[in-house]
């Protein structure tokens, strides 16, 4: 595959990652002031170097993450109707590059909300990452269903069938569609280069 191509995958994807990680920092934050720390750090223990992240926000620390993480996990055990965590543990491991481990909290939290075309296009779009293609577009045709102008999942779905599937003809009638609906779109134009270069 060029290395345009692969560009081009990653942008489909690379806004929901960052507003993912954006909210899951948020959502560690406040969960941080609610709860206690498990364990106070030792005396001997040295702050991690250069204290703070760039923009004045503290580093991210990976054991705070797990920390968090199993949390989370330990709050979808104990509580088999809640969506939201359902959700958010989908999208920290989405933001992860997990995406074999996300789909089954993406899969739970559409069983509970069934019409959450967001869920659907995550979904898709981790099914795509493991490469099963059909049940990806499976979930990007859902979503559509509930909202029939999704941007993310009518673009998508180019995406996989140009680029993944290599149906060009199924792929430019996907970009077609997407064009029609968002014009101004430059991921559109974007796409329908690679595609001219098939």
């Amino acid at each position: 595959m060029k290395k345009e191509s692969i560009l081009m995958l990653i942008a489909g994807v690379v806004l929901g990652a960052v507003l993912g990680f954006i909210g899951t920092r948020q959502y560690y934050a406040d969960k941080a002031v609610q709860a206690p720390a498990p364990q106070p750090p030792a005396p001997t223990q040295a702050a991690p170097a250069g204290g703070n992240a760039p923009g004045g926000q503290e580093a991210f620390d990976p054991k705070e993450h797990e920390a968090m993480l199993a949390q989370i996990k330990a709050e979808v055990e104990k509580d088999p109707k809640n969506v939201e965590q359902r959700v958010l543990l989908g999208n920290i491991l989405y933001d992860a590059g997990k995406f074999g481990e996300a789909i089954p909290y993406y899969e739970q939290a559409l069983k509970l909300d069934p019409k959450n075309a967001d869920v659907m296009v995550d979904l898709g779009v981790s099914y795509r990452n493991v490469h099963r293609y059909d049940d990806a577009l499976r979930y990007f045709q859902d979503a559509l269903k509930v909202q029939p102008d999704k941007k993310q999942a009518l673009f998508n779905i180019a995406i996989v069938y140009g680029v993944d599937k290599k149906d060009k003809a199924k792929g430019l009638e996907a970009l077609k569609r997407f064009q029609e609906k968002y014009p101004d779109e430059p991921a559109g134009k974007m796409l329908a280069d690679e595609f001219a270069k098939r």
